[in-house]
């Protein structure tokens, strides 16, 4: 009985031993566990405004390939003025975009609310004025009770609560003041609301004063507080414009609009606060003609940061220090387009999505995970005057 109980013990224990190593097991841990999307929304510049020749017509819905290496069938599902910035609720039944209006006119810029159907068609919930001009930005925090938007004109930030069927109420009216030595730099100009990974604090890094300001999200009241330290001063004439959070660490990585710089900031999650720690260029050292970087995604894996350049129209890569965070160059690649405003990483990690707004383009980039480098797929979209791009 006792040679019998021990054999099964060692056989157990063996069983146990090879599933632990087994390569198979290990390697589909990170890609199953994330939701692969099928199909992205694109928002688009939908007139002529001076500065850009908007020729698209709305909102479209394209269909990814299954490995996400190819976009088509890129159709419109909402028409809409200027939605140039999209985002989902964390629940997947909502899309939130922009109507990118400007002064002048009538009103202020709007938010709208659309129902997504279980073919991705999008029903109009309600449209909602963001007290200011040019909103650029619009997020849905982690619990699907707040949406928060960025107006480029008028120094505001807008908060909202979200209702059970998509819809928005007004909750308050987040307003900056301040300027820098840029031309651009004439009053605040926040570009974008960013949420910490926690939940817990909302970010707005405003172009026109180079400042990020900084607020702790109050679950219980449905508000927002200053932080603290109330926001990050970046170097006069930075223009900080967009910001993304190192999926494992304390850091921060900000894109700034007017020096076209990336910013690596420490972050405390205790205080809600940021402190730079480097700064360096997206550009190469002999580029010497006129750029405006845009956006900035860090690679799921945490070892790599890309930015974008409007002007030198590429897309910068860094290599992430494991211990300092710190970035070291790995060089810039075409967007074999013009003026790339935001792009894209998959959640796979494998492939770039730029978005080549003023080419009407979208072209894909296949990602080295190992190294970081990546390069032209030769695969590209074609579509009116693209801005932004949404998976779903």
């Amino acid at each position: 009985m006792y040679r019998l109980l021990l054999l099964c013990t060692i056989c157990v224990m063996g069983m146990a031993c090879k599933q632990k190593t087994n390569p198979d097991t290990h390697s589909k841990t990170d890609s199953e566990m994330i939701k692969q999307p099928e199909k992205i929304f694109i928002g688009t510049y939908t007139r002529d405004e001076g500065w850009v020749n908007g020729k698209g017509d709305g909102i479209y819905l394209a269909s990814l390939a299954d490995d996400g290496s190819s976009i088509t069938d890129a159709q419109i599902v909402a028409e809409l003025v200027n939605p140039t910035f999209l985002n989902l609720s964390p629940d997947r039944k909502n899309l939130y975009a922009v109507s990118e209006i400007g002064g002048g006119e009538p009103g202020s810029g709007l938010v709208v609310a659309y129902a997504i159907g279980d073919d991705a068609t999008l029903t109009e919930i309600g449209r909602y004025p963001t007290n200011a001009f040019s909103p650029c930005y619009v997020i849905v925090d982690a619990t699907g009770k707040f949406v928060f938007v960025a107006n480029y004109q008028g120094g505001v930030a807008m908060v909202y609560r979200r209702n059970d069927d998509g819809s928005l109420d007004f909750v308050q009216e987040l307003n900056h003041e301040g300027s820098g030595p840029h031309p651009n730099q004439n009053a605040s100009h926040p570009h974008m609301t960013k949420i910490s990974p926690d939940n817990n604090y909302l970010f707005v890094p405003d172009l026109g004063s180079d400042k990020i300001w900084s607020y702790r999200i109050n679950h219980d009241a449905g508000t927002v507080s200053k932080t603290e330290q109330e926001f990050a001063q970046m170097a006069p004439g930075a223009g900080p414009r967009h910001m993304d959070f190192h999926p494992s660490k304390n850091l921060v990585y900000v894109i700034n609009e007017l020096n076209s710089t990336v910013s690596v900031m420490e972050y405390d999650p205790a205080l809600g606060a940021l402190e730079e720690i480097q700064a360096i260029s997206t550009l190469p050292d002999d580029f010497t003609d006129w750029n405006s970087s845009a956006d900035i995604h860090v690679h799921p894996n945490g070892k790599f940061v890309y930015a974008s350049n409007r002007g030198h129209n590429s897309i910068a890569a860094f290599s992430i220090d494991e211990d300092s965070g710190t970035l070291t160059s790995l060089g810039q690649v075409s967007t074999e387009g013009e003026f790339p405003r935001n792009f894209a990483i998959h959640p796979s990690g494998e492939f770039i999505y730029a978005a080549n707004q003023n080419s009407d383009s979208i072209t894909i980039f296949s990602i080295n995970s190992e190294t970081g480098t990546f390069k032209f797929t030769g695969s590209s979209l074609e579509v009116s005057t693209p801005v932004n791009i949404t998976f779903y």
